[in-house]
């Protein structure tokens, strides 16, 4: 095996490791997924789990990956005893028919000078779109131009978008001027990993990405590749005015639809969780919702945009949670309110009307009600796919996916439900711009089934009810090894949806790939899978020099320490 690769992804992910233990200490500081408003003059309604709820005695532990590596435990959660979940043992409706390999660790980087990728694919998940092209985020070994973003077909070939050089994203570096030329001025500097950073693609291929710049008229943008151009040009950047007044303090990442329209996060100066949203249009930015706005139904938004991240270099950018549109321009967004008929919910605005497809305290298509949500990925056909805390009974708590329209709800999978011989113990939250239901309804999503170990499952819940294993921790891969642990955020698109994962013992000691999942519904002919296609070189066994400026000696930015706020109980939403 080649020894520099494996130890410079060694030291990536150890890196990468601090800087998460980092990010779940400062959970509380930023109220992670929690909804909270960091002012004391609005509203603090919070989904955590009651006092009075049941905790599970006894019961095999479950967790919820809310980004990278970083999970909480659901406490006060119903016993496994108790699931009161819907099991359709029917024959599932059509079969997952091949696995292949879009880009993996150790393959060329294009415009890198010879570069070679390192995606750490587990903690940095893909898009996709209907032709089965994937966007990613990697860091680059072997070259000054370090880091970029980059598309791959699905015959293999890799194509860069953005590259860019010097230290990561919010790390400080002001002087690196290798990186392509940007729009805006300067070069492309650091770029942003993880999770909550994954660029997003549509049928076009225009690429929807965010990243530092050098020596431009703004230090950090969200930019938009032009398939059709082969031009990138701005949606929004740090110091632009803002169509409600002011200027943008921050600016975080978006959705893009096959339109070429942007939905996304940002904050006024001063504000450093809150966001509000915004939508950009052939150069023109509106705003979607902001806080204070009127909520549908009477009150008004407490709060919109409630997570961001802090970084060494002093900055600040909201994360989440993402809008999304889609090819009608109708506007998916969690919203949390004061003074309404409901304290959250999710909201779809079709042309300028908002309605609450799904609010807190809703009945559930299982029973019981809804408890808490996060943000809904929404197809051409007007239906959301979301993740949602629930109330199987009044002192119960219960957690999974639900998908559908207001009138045909569904559950997709719940907490303890059987799963490939087993029982879901491990789920995610929602993540745009990560699309998770496709165009005939059917969600994607990772589960876990084990407590203490890793069974990662990459499955897609059929419309039917019936759940399609697309992939399973340990099985054979296309590039040769075993999966290993998967990231846990997968996208779908038509028939294709993405697979991001560890690959121990693959060829030519790729450590992680990028691949894609074939579904053919009932009555489609299955496709040959595609292998790598030898005209991707990969290096050889040969260690070689590193350069002076690489990921592996580069620090992962880290967030700013923050005072932790006196934790509060959450209220009981009203019944």
């Amino acid at each position: 095996m080649n020894k520099r690769p494996l130890t410079t992804i060694v030291t990536h992910i150890l890196r990468c490791a601090f800087f998460l233990v980092l990010v779940f200490i400062g959970i509380s500081m930023i109220r992670l997924a929690q909804g909270q408003p960091q002012s004391s003059k609005r509203s603090p309604i919070n989904s955590e789990t009651s006092r009075d709820g049941v905790r599970s005695t006894g019961a095999a532990k479950t967790t919820v990956k809310v980004h990278d590596t970083v999970s909480r435990p659901q406490i006060g959660i119903a016993a496994s005893q108790q699931s009161y979940s819907v099991t359709n043992a029917g024959t599932p409706s059509g079969a997952i028919c091949g696995v292949e390999s879009r880009a993996a660790h150790g393959q060329i980087a294009p415009n890198t000078n010879g570069g070679t990728l390192n995606p750490v694919a587990f903690i940095n998940p893909t898009t996709i779109n209907s032709s089965g092209r994937v966007a990613f985020n990697s860091q680059v070994d072997g070259s000054d131009r370090n880091q970029g973003v980059f598309v791959a077909d699905s015959d293999g070939t890799i194509n860069a978008i953005a590259i860019g050089c010097g230290g990561l994203g919010g790390g400080g570096d002001t002087t690196s001027m290798c990186g392509d030329a940007s729009p805006i001025g300067g070069h492309f500097g650091g770029f942003f990993f993880g999770t909550v950073f994954t660029p997003d693609i549509n049928d076009a291929g225009d690429v929807l990405f965010f990243c530092d710049v050098n020596g431009g008229d703004s230090r950090r943008a969200l930019f938009l590749y032009l398939g059709a151009s082969g031009e990138i040009v701005k949606v929004a950047a740090v110091g632009d005015p803002s169509p409600i007044g002011g200027t943008f303090g921050a600016v975080g990442p978006g959705s893009l639809n096959n339109n070429g329209k942007v939905v996304f996060l940002a904050s006024p100066v001063g504000e450093t969780i809150n966001s509000n949203l915004f939508m950009w249009d052939n150069g023109v930015v509106t705003k979607v919702a902001a806080v204070d706005d009127p909520a549908p139904g009477g009150g008004t938004f407490s709060a919109l945009g409630t997570e961001s991240f802090g970084f060494q270099d002093g900055t600040f950018i909201p994360i989440g949670p993402v809008p999304d549109i889609n090819d009608s321009d109708q506007i998916a967004f969690r919203a949390i309110v004061s003074g309404g008929i409901t304290g959250r919910g999710i909201i779809v605005r079709t042309g300028q009307v908002d309605e609450w497809y799904v609010k807190v305290p809703d009945p559930t298509p299982i029973g019981g009600t809804y408890l808490d949500m996060q943000a809904a990925s929404i197809n051409n056909a007007g239906q959301i796919a979301f993740f949602a805390d629930y109330h199987p009974t009044p002192d119960t708590i219960n957690s999974g996916w639900f998908a559908g329209a207001p009138g045909n709800w569904r559950k997709v999978v719940v907490f303890f439900d059987p799963i490939d011989g087993g029982q879901c113990l491990g789920l995610a939250y929602s993540r745009n711009p990560m699309q998770t239901i496709d165009a005939a309804g059917n969600v994607v999503f990772w589960a876990n089934l084990d407590s203490n170990n890793p069974a990662d499952r990459l499955v897609l819940g059929l419309t039917d009810g019936n759940l399609l294993i697309a992939a399973r921790h340990d099985d054979p891969t296309p590039i040769g090894g075993t999966f290993g642990s998967m990231d846990a955020w997968p996208a779908v698109n038509g028939n294709v949806g993405t697979l991001n994962v560890a690959t121990p013992g693959a060829q030519n000691g790729a450590l992680s790939a990028h691949m894609a999942f074939n579904h053919c519904p009932s009555g489609t002919p299955t496709p040959t899978p595609t292998a790598t296609p030898s005209t991707t070189p990969t290096p050889t066994a040969t260690p070689t020099p590193t350069p002076s400026v690489t990921p592996s000696v580069t620090p992962r930015p880290t967030p700013t320490p923050r005072p932790i706020p006196t934790p509060r109980p959450r209220p009981t939403p009203p019944g």
